[in-house]
């Protein structure tokens, strides 16, 4: 049973605490880089510790790193994607109330990380006339925190000695993310189709601060901040067809406290968690989702397809995912496996005038592998 924990400031003196398991999972992600979807390859390491605390609580602790790296500029683009290192932190407290109930609270945060983007941005004037839309560098700084709460339950089946079998398992839990970031415009293309850098644009500003091409320009050029509530609904049941068959399906839903388009490229970030690096990878901020699987048990060995749709927020787009998990168990304390994912989506083209006019088919995939140890 996949189960997760609450973050805790100080590790409640892990000193007496003994390691329960380590496992570690390196995953290659690979995706079209067009307008819609300004993304490349990236790698990921996912890392975590988990430690009994006491007969019925566990900690868990760990964190992913994530590298983005560069690319060329899109098709009908100036600017290509820069790199970018992502770090996630994780960390939570679960406890077995009795042997058919589970309550967990997990805590997770992500520091600042930057990265510069080609857009297709609409500038408004002074006076609120929306021109056409203009390709420029947009620069993203991004940051995250985030709880996820819930509970896991056992109903049928038969216990014996503490320990259930058999019996269809529900998960139900809620989650909250603050998603905070940081834009500006770094360069345009002008009129002879040129680049202008946001350093060359100032200084030509302070020579004509009254124009209105400077007046149109300043507010992108100076950026803000701004940051969108994301909050979150799941339920997942496993339901057991004899001893080595499983049956799955879960769904989640997710709301938002702004139009989070509003955010342009908050897409890395406002997606859908995911416990192994090998599923897919949300391209848009996701407004539900529902995924069937299934799970096949010979004797070492377990073999796992699953399924995902998914639909976007704001009328971004919707995306489709089929993945595969093969898993051996290798006593009396190894675990290894191997997972990947292909995924489709169809997303609103950024650069056309409306939502109805442009969409962009965009493929991409993800493949990892992984161990757990337990001690």
């Amino acid at each position: 049973m996949r189960l997760r924990r609450l973050l805790l400031p100080v590790l409640l003196g892990a000193s007496a605490a003994r390691a329960h398991s380590v496992s570690n999972e390196l995953a290659l992600g690979l995706s079209e880089d067009t307008p819609a979807s300004p993304h490349g390859p990236h790698v990921a390491d996912q890392l975590t510790f988990r430690f009994d605390l006491a007969d019925d609580w566990v900690l868990k602790l760990g964190g992913t790193y994530t590298y983005d790296t560069a690319t060329d500029p899109p098709t009908g683009g100036a600017f290509g994607t820069s790199s970018a290192q992502i770090l996630t932190m994780v960390g939570g407290l679960e406890w077995d109330v009795s042997p058919r109930v589970n309550v967990y609270l997990e805590g997770s945060g992500s520091p600042k990380a930057s990265q510069t983007f080609d857009a297709a941005l609409p500038l408004s004037t002074p006076a609120g006339a929306v021109l056409p839309p203009s390709d420029v560098l947009l620069y993203n700084a991004s940051s995250s925190v985030g709880l996820l709460g819930g509970v896991t339950f056992v109903v049928g089946g038969h216990e014996f000695l503490g320990t259930v079998n058999g019996g269809l398992v529900i998960d139900l839990s809620l989650g909250w993310t603050l998603l905070t970031t940081e834009q500006r415009v770094d360069a345009i293309v002008d009129k002879q189709q040129k680049p202008v850098s946001r350093t060359a644009l100032l200084a030509l500003c302070k020579l004509a601060p009254r124009s209105l091409t400077c007046r149109t320009l300043k507010p992108y050029l100076k950026g803000g901040e701004d940051s969108l509530n994301q909050l979150s609904v799941s339920l997942a049941l496993l339901q057991p067809l004899g001893p080595s068959t499983d049956i799955g399906l879960s769904g989640s839903y997710y709301g938002y406290d702004q139009d989070p388009t509003s955010a342009v490229f908050f897409t890395a970030r406002a997606s859908t968690p995911s416990d192994s690096l090998g599923a897919g990878f949300p391209l848009a901020p996701v407004r539900w989702s529902v995924s069937p699987s299934f799970e096949q048990r010979v004797g070492a060995w377990s073999l796992g397809p699953w399924y995902q749709f998914l639909q976007y927020a704001s009328g971004l787009g919707q995306a489709h995912v089929v993945g595969l998990r093969i898993q051996v168990r290798l006593p009396p304390a190894w675990t290894l496996w191997v997972s990947g994912s292909a995924q489709w989506d169809l997303l609103s083209d950024p650069s056309a005038l409306s939502a109805d006019s442009g969409s962009t088919t965009v493929l991409s995939g993800r493949v990892a592998v992984g161990f757990r140890a337990r001690f």
